[in-house]
């Protein structure tokens, strides 16, 4: 084992070098939500190597492979991104810069850090939860004003609870509509600044109803206009009012870390709009229409021969023709020739690689989707994805002894410091990817028993995320049986910290888990953002259902990802189940 460690890390040592040896031009446009950015200063991390984006936001920059350009401009939040080798196109947004909380909330005799005033919050009525972070109102440096629980408890409506006790703070709740509406008024000022936002648990809201808060309120808070600007940007105008509900706010110590159901701790009800599968059609590219309207297979091989002269190297053209002629005229051979026709695709390319395993997985041909797994693995030896992958694939060929082999080289490549760790997710992930092989293949594996991470949590049913484009941003909603929903935002702005951990670590994946909790069906939505290649996205969906058992089993379904700004329906989830991240 330690040879073939040690020769791994070598290869290793000089893939990267090699790499590191190929200078590339990267550029694109960058953009807010107004339109292009001039003066947006391109910067390679860590030189003075640099640029800065013309009139019409346009850039470019000379660069390789594991370097970090990041995009900063005045009232704006700096990004980070991680050139890899794809990259080519980056097409940049760049979010309104809002204050966070600092990691800790320093006062003039206390020193606290985050976690120590969630572990206060309980027994502190001056702790608040929001967005970013917890805040004390003994160290705010505004006038941030709280009602605690006791009070909220007796008081019979929220216009008795809010009005009168605070200057400036005024609220209703509109019988029509059942909407709670808050104004507040800025400090030396006669007008009102305009209805107050709301942050409700951490996810932020432009309005709430008052039939959901009364009785599920914990703890309410009020900043002003003038302070919510700083942390809440523009949308704070009108001041932020901070609602905890009884449900939202269980602290880690009250649930003894164990998953929860995100999906009920907001007013957040599914307003049924997502887009079924026929709408999503209607906006498919010409030649799938086309594909898809030939009257017999002959019209259609014809139609695909003079298209491909044409998308010649567009490996997603490849993948629709070769999904079509497997699906509607159940054509193996011609498939498969299709990709052989094609292979320039997807040489060299992980990206394009991995959307065809995915392809060959979700048909069940585990040895084609292994074959390409190790071409990604080649290609890429230093990503975790690429152990995760190609550990999984030997599973799918009932190999045990292999997948276990390959947590092992890296494990020690980790210890040797030869790969980053991880500071966010990945390392839960694989724990419960090592934890679910030593609970079902320990005879094989000749290991003592080890009790599976889930099986005291009572999970049943296990959801897995993976995306070929580590550029991607799109949300993922979980809409429960009650009809409401979870929503996981895979974007730049919204969890910048999770996506440059990806990007340094190399993973594109996420689990999400379910336990029997809520009987009923669950529908599974995504809305795709694009990445910044203006190009399609591929979607693994795993769905392994009596998870950690020697009972389990799994399904993958795989989603092309191309049109961007609405929200479209996946598929149902007939489980007993409640959803819960990590």
């Amino acid at each position: 084992m330690k040879k073939i460690a040690a020769f791994c890390s070598f290869f290793l040592f000089m893939a990267i070098s090699l790499a590191q040896q190929n200078p590339k031009k990267v550029y694109g446009t960058i953009s807010d939500d107004f339109g292009p950015l001039k003066n947006v200063s391109v910067q390679i991390e860590g030189t003075e190597k640099g640029t800065v984006s013309d009139s019409g936001g346009k850039y470019e920059i000379k660069t390789q492979k594991g370097e970090t350009l990041v995009y900063s401009h005045v009232g704006m939040k700096t990004v980070k991104i991680k050139v890899e080798d794809v990259t080519r196109v980056l097409n940049v947004k760049l979010p309104q810069k809002m204050e966070e909380l600092d990691e800790v909330t320093v006062s003039k005799t206390i020193l606290k850090s985050q976690k120590e005033l969630e572990l206060e919050y309980d027994t502190n009525p001056n702790v608040i939860k929001t967005a970013f972070g917890f805040m004390d109102k003994n160290t705010s440096n505004f006038s941030l004003r709280i009602i605690g629980e006791e009070e909220v408890d007796k008081a019979p409506n929220l216009n008795f609870l809010v009005n009168g006790r605070f200057a400036g703070v005024y609220a209703s709740c509109r019988p029509d509509t059942d909407k709670f509406i808050v104004a507040m008024r800025p400090t030396n000022s006669l007008t009102l600044a305009g209805d107050a936002i709301f942050d409700v648990d951490g996810q932020i809201l432009t309005e709430v109803n008052c039939s959901w808060l009364n009785g599920n309120v914990k703890r309410i808070a009020f900043i002003p206009s003038y302070a919510a600007l700083t942390r809440y940007g523009a949308m704070g105008k009108g001041g932020v009012v901070i609602i905890n509900t009884k449900a939202g706010t269980v602290t880690s110590k009250e649930n003894d870390g164990k998953p929860f159901d995100r999906a009920k701790l907001r007013n957040n009800f599914y307003d049924q709009k997502a887009l079924g599968t026929e709408k999503v059609a209607n906006n498919a590219p010409q030649y799938v229409k086309d594909l898809y309207a030939s009257p017999q297979k002959s019209d259609a091989i014809v139609l695909y021969e003079k298209n491909a002269k044409t998308y010649s190297g567009s490996y997603w053209f490849t993948l629709d023709n070769y999904q079509y002629f497997m699906e509607q005229w159940n054509d193996q051979d011609f498939a498969d020739k299709i990709i052989s026709d094609q292979k320039s695709a997807f040489e060299n390319n992980p990206v394009a690689l991995k959307a065809l395993a995915y392809s060959y997985e979700s048909e069940g041909r585990w040895q084609k989707a292994h074959e390409i797994y190790k071409e990604v693995y080649t290609l890429r030896p230093e990503y975790a994805q690429s152990f995760i992958d190609m550990a999984n694939s030997y599973r799918n060929l009932k190999k045990p002894e292999a997948a276990a082999s390959l947590y092992a080289r890296h494990s020690y490549l980790l210890d040797e410091g030869l790969l980053p760790r991880d500071t966010v997710d990945l390392a839960k992930i694989m724990e419960r990817e090592l934890e679910n092989l030593f609970a079902l293949d320990n005879g094989t594996l000749k290991i003592n028993k080890r009790k599976a991470l889930l099986e005291e949590e009572g999970i049943s049913t296990r959801l897995v995320f993976e995306w070929n484009d580590s550029e991607a941003e799109f949300d993922l909603q979980f809409v429960n049986p009650e009809n409401q929903y979870f929503q996981w935002k895979h974007t730049m702005e919204d969890m910048p910290d999770r996506i440059y951990s990806e990007k340094e670590l190399g993973y594109s994946m996420a689990d999400f888990l379910l336990d029997d909790k809520l009987p009923g069906t669950w529908s599974i939505n995504a809305n795709y953002l694009g990445n910044k290649q203006l190009t399609p996205t591929y979607l693994k969906v795993t769905v392994y259902r009596n998870y950690g058992s020697k009972l389990q089993s799994k399904e993958v379904k795989v989603f092309k990802l191309g049109l961007t700004g609405y929200n479209q329906h996946l598929f149902n989830l007939k489980l007993p189940s409640v959803v819960a991240h990590n």
